[in-house]
């Protein structure tokens, strides 16, 4: 068994790799490699340091050379990119409510940076700091619930104030065109093999889905659809959540046997 330093070295280290657009099977060459290096150093009474220089980013330079290029990762951050405006636009579209105006666009990037940049640093300094604790969790916790939080403020803002109005559409139209759309995206992640992005998009779709066949078709103009809507939506938030620590916990399960 390694230490504890040892194993929250490995952790920052994943994340790193991570950040820098590394495939998972690489990852995990490169962790089980280093894990049995550790394993062996302090076997023998050596440092860490020794190892792995002291830092993630002295060791990642040392085997630089050894690392493989992600060919496809400008090709996979476009498609990311155009996923998310997928998930912030489709549920819109469906609900019958979506308006291309200056606060959506602001509201999206706002989502898309905050969301992306504002979640990898809070895991990545708090992991580094904490490493695999219930501290760790609890932030990132923390986090995702004022994040959610604002998201749903954002919402109310938006519709309050639209700002410049660049273009809107009639509401069948815009169910139409997301239940197309959606169509779309869900084929295209199961195509690449990403089922949980297929389904992530698919449990974001389906509070205004649900909430549009309980209502009879009626859009966010009518209370109980607001309420129906907004139920599924923290439910479904509770699912992801969920998942993503399931998945979490298998993995490091794996890597620690």
């Amino acid at each position: 068994m390694l230490s504890k330093e040892a194993e929250k070295f490995l952790l920052n280290l994943r994340l790193e790799l991570i950040t820098r657009g590394k495939s998972e099977k690489d990852i995990q060459e490169i962790e089980e490699e280093l894990r049995d290096h550790l394993m062996e150093a302090e076997a023998n009474g050596k440092s860490i340091k020794s190892i792995t220089g002291g830092s993630v980013k002295d060791y990642i330079h040392s085997i630089s050379q050894e690392l493989p290029r992600e060919k496809g990762l400008i090709k996979n951050s476009i498609l990311f990119i155009i996923y998310m405006l997928g998930v912030f636009t489709i549920p819109n579209l469906i609900s019958g409510d979506f308006q291309l105006n200056t606060s959506v666009i602001l509201y999206n990037l706002g989502i898309l940076l905050i969301g992306i940049l504002g979640t990898l640093f809070i895991v990545k300094k708090t992991a580094r700091k904490y490493g695999d604790s219930k501290k760790t969790y609890i932030i990132v916790g923390i986090f995702s619930v004022f994040f959610f939080l604002a998201m749903v403020g954002g919402q109310f803002i938006i519709r309050n104030y639209p700002g410049v109005i660049l273009a809107d559409s009639n509401p069948s139209v815009n169910l139409i065109v997301g239940a197309i759309l959606l169509g779309i995206f869900i084929i295209g992640a199961l195509i690449v093999k990403q089922w949980f992005f297929a389904i992530l998009i698919f449990l974001l779709c389906s509070p205004q889905i649900i909430a549009k066949i309980a209502t009879g078709g009626s859009g966010p103009e009518s209370e109980s659809y607001v309420i129906i809507s907004g139920v599924m939506l923290l439910v479904v938030s509770i699912t992801v959540i969920g998942i993503l620590t399931y998945t979490s916990k298998k993995e490091d399960n794996k890597t620690s046997h």
